[in-house]
């Protein structure tokens, strides 16, 4: 009989493997854009800084996932700081397997939701989109040429993971975490002209950041190996806190 992992539920049937997690083929377009500084801090966890007004926005396609079934996502990465530590947080995520999913979640607090992903290619040319609950919330074009791009810092990734309390209104889990990939390599990747729309949304207000400035975009192909992050830092298991930021 196959033991028990009792740390991922359900025990004798676990929706995914324990870490790691080996991305062998992935592609992903990457669009980088400007926006208001003040739109930007209201997608932070209230305890984290905004270091640029420089995002991004990408949609990726995962052909071969050692550890998990291949599948596609999408999202919204944001530049910030935590105390002393820069990084970026996944603002937000969204992807089109249970497996890919929960583990996301439940191990380093992404704010994953589940999502239709396409990812489409044109020779030169690639549209990625995102679409929830009837909305295209994600439409990203990115066409090769040869231009220069400014990349903000997008690493490591900085996450709150949260988890509601079952007997009241506070909270079971409150944690910063940190994220790296490893084994990083890259198979192809190009710069070119993009664009970026999206359709609005109630629940994932991407919309909210309004008319932006897109700067260009980039295209990956590669891998790299997902594993445990660690944790910077244990909140206070009050109710979460609320942003003086503005809300959403």
């Amino acid at each position: 009989m196959k033991k028990n992992i009792y740390e991922i539920l359900p025990e004798y049937a676990p929706l995914y493997p324990s870490l790691p997690y080996v991305y062998k083929d992935y592609e992903k377009i990457s669009i980088y854009a400007k926006g208001k500084k003040e739109i930007l801090k209201t997608f932070l966890p209230a305890e984290f800084e905004l270091t640029a007004d420089i995002f991004e926005v990408f949609v990726l396609k995962n052909n071969e996932v050692e550890g998990l079934d291949p599948y596609s996502e999408g999202g919204l990465i944001i530049p910030c700081q935590y105390k002393n530590q820069k990084g970026a947080v996944m603002a937000f995520e969204y992807v089109d397997s249970d497996d890919a999913l929960c583990a996301g979640r439940e191990i380093w607090g992404y704010p994953k939701k589940l999502g239709k992903v396409t990812f489409e290619k044109n020779g030169t040319s690639i549209t990625g989109k995102v679409f929830r609950k009837g909305k295209e919330i994600i439409n990203a074009t990115l066409v090769k040429e040869n231009m220069d791009v400014e990349v903000p810092v997008l690493f490591p990734r900085l996450q709150v993971k949260r988890m509601p309390g079952v007997e009241n209104g506070k909270m079971d889990l409150n944690l910063v975490v940190h994220n790296e990939f490893h084994q990083v390599f890259t198979i192809a990747e190009w710069f070119g002209r993009a664009s970026l729309q999206w359709e609005e949304s109630a629940q994932d207000p991407l919309s909210l950041l309004g008319p932006i400035e897109v700067l260009g975009g980039k295209y990956v192909r590669g891998g790299f190996t997902l594993d445990y992050g660690k944790i910077i830092d244990r909140l206070p298991l009050t109710k979460a806190a609320l942003s003086s930021k503005g809300g959403v």
